[in-house]
């Protein structure tokens, strides 16, 4: 009985031990949890908007400005800030990009955290329309990272072709290195550099175009260069003898283009001021006298009229900003205003400055009057021109008497009338820079 109750046992224990060791080797296949979702996990559709950052998804186009790349390029010899910006901000962008693929946000249900459009060089970036979540993508946008739709060619592992250079390299407007701008922003420096160093522009439709000219430029031209002395005489009216080293006028003109139909001549100092001579007065004959006083002038000697950078009291010149010097048509001839300091430009014009009207008097042409009359001479511009006259009837000119000797501001005791003695023809002309000297005007005057 034993030994058959053994041998049942056998029988038994020998299937149930198969049947344990079969189902404990089944039991991972029925009692674990699906795990192919993990497989699921690489892929990468269209991404929620709700979870991404301001700006995510606009092209490079829309936002490349706002990233940190330089608008303009820096200057030749400017500091490289901009461009140094501009690298900086793609190494930090690069660092991001990486912390962003290996640790995803929590919040966000993708398995690689989308980067910025502008940022979006990595070989990482999908498109913006198949950036969706891994785990829970629009049943429209269910595309497999591995075979997007022909329309939808950009895959997880190839960018948007607008964006697919490499991440460490700019956009190719920006693609210029820091160190070396663009040619045409060399040139403008140093254009900028040449403009800086001119000190004298030449303009105006008496030449036939712009010119500009360096103080350089302006000594080189030794054919024009001039050392000359020149009589100066002021509103007071004062005598100065200055010297004056540069480059002759009429030259300079004639170099710069100068036109047959110029006709007026407008010296610019960099403060506004200006002196109009008229073309004769530029390239006419004018002169510097040696010495002039009550008892009349002496030593007139022709003068050209210059540009010079060396000037002073005779024998005592020293450099200085250029500005026009002036000979005297005669020696009572205020000329001091015409030496424009700081000379900056000059504008040669066809249209004539015109010509001074004629003096008047006080006593009218064919007048009788008693001896010790007064006869008081005027003009309607009495302290910008000289009223030369004679007595005689000839003709006055330059070296004739003035009546109005000094400016009414200054000492206007010098402007005496004429005391009538006995019957005189009174001949006179007004004069001055600027216009055409007024033709000679006649009073006759019979003292009885």
């Amino acid at each position: 009985m034993v030994l058959y109750f053994s041998s049942f046992l056998k029988k038994l224990i020998v299937p149930f031990i198969i049947i344990v060791l079969v189902c404990a080797a089944c039991a991972p296949a029925v009692t674990e949890p699906e795990t192919i979702l993990p497989e699921v996990s690489a892929v990468v559709p269209e991404q929620q908007p709700s979870t991404a950052p301001d700006g995510i998804g606009e092209s490079a186009a829309d936002t490349n400005i706002e990233i940190g790349s330089p608008v303009e390029p820096p200057m030749s010899g400017e500091s490289s800030g901009q461009s140094d910006h501009y690298l900086a901000t793609q190494e930090e962008t690069g660092e991001t990009t990486t912390n962003q693929n290996s640790s995803p946000s929590a919040d966000n249900n993708s398995a690689v955290a989308p980067l910025p459009a502008e940022n979006s060089n990595t070989t990482i970036v999908p498109s913006a329309e198949n950036s969706g979540a891994a785990t829970a993508p629009p049943a429209k946008d269910d595309h497999a990272a591995t075979a997007p739709p022909a329309g939808d060619s950009s895959s997880a592992t190839a960018p948007p072709a607008e964006n697919s250079g490499a991440a460490t390299a700019p956009p190719a407007e920006n693609s210029g290195a820091a160190t070396a701008p663009p040619a045409e922003n060399s040139i403008a420096s140093a254009a900028s550099q040449i403009d800086e160093l001119v000190v004298l522009t030449i303009s105006g439709n008496g030449v036939n175009g712009v010119t500009t000219w360096t103080l350089d430029q302006l000594q080189a031209l030794r054919e024009g260069y001039r050392e000359l002395t020149y009589s100066t005489t002021n509103n007071w009216p004062s005598f100065e003898r200055m010297e004056a080293h540069g480059i002759s006028i009429p030259y300079l003109l004639r170099q710069a283009g100068l036109r047959s139909n110029a006709a007026s001549i407008k010296f610019v100092s960099t403060d506004g001021y200006f002196a109009t001579l008229t073309f004769n007065q530029v390239f006419g004959t004018r002169y510097s006298y040696a010495s002039h006083g009550a008892a009349g002038s002496s030593g007139a000697s022709a003068v050209e009229p210059v540009i010079a950078w060396a000037w002073g009291n005779a024998g005592k010149t020293r450099p200085e900003s250029i500005r026009p010097f002036f000979g005297q048509s005669g020696p009572w001839e205020v000329n001091t205003a015409s030496f424009v300091k700081d000379l900056c430009k000059i504008e040669v014009s066809t249209t004539s400055a015109g010509t001074w009207a004629v003096p008047g008097a006080s006593i009218v042409d064919g007048g009788t009057v008693s001896a010790g009359t007064e006869l008081e001479l005027s003009h309607s511009s009495m302290d910008s021109i000289r009223i030369y006259y004679t007595l005689d009837g000839s003709e006055p000119g330059y070296n004739s008497p003035v009546y109005n000797q000094s400016a009414s501001y200054f000492q206007p005791q010098l402007i005496k009338p004429l005391v009538m003695t006995k019957s005189v023809t009174v001949k006179a002309f007004a004069a001055g820079l600027g216009k055409e000297r007024s033709p000679a005007v006649t009073f006759s005057i019979v003292v009885e």
